[in-house]
């Protein structure tokens, strides 16, 4: 669902977090692949506002997250973590910002 949302700005996410946190592409990847996952998870199961990530409120999001294990993917913790999150975060609300009714279209793709 996120994947499509995201499109093609998937890679350059991959590339920001790269640069940004000082990992590998396939670092990078993996943990935006959790993440998305994570993130729709949480959305089917009406645990996360969108509106609040729009906004940049991510405290929900983290608190519904395995930050160590996340963390983990970028070769870090916790801090690393949300790190990562906070760099794609503004991106993602970005994309969701575009869509005419973002929840109409994310209902939509969770059925």
């Amino acid at each position: 669902m996120l994947d499509q949302i995201i499109g093609d700005k998937k890679d350059e996410l991959v590339n920001m977090l790269s640069s940004k946190l000082g990992v590998s592409d396939d670092q990078a990847g993996g943990f935006l692949s959790k993440l998305m996952q994570k993130m729709e998870i949480l959305l089917g199961e009406g645990k996360l506002d969108v509106n609040a990530i729009m906004n940049g409120d991510l405290t929900t999001l983290n608190s519904y997250l395995d930050l160590e294990k996340l963390g983990a993917l970028l070769g870090g913790g916790k801090e690393k973590a949300e790190q990562g999150i906070e760099a794609v975060s503004t991106p993602i609300a970005e994309q969701l910002d575009k869509l005419d009714d973002p929840m109409q279209m994310l209902g939509g793709l969770l059925g």
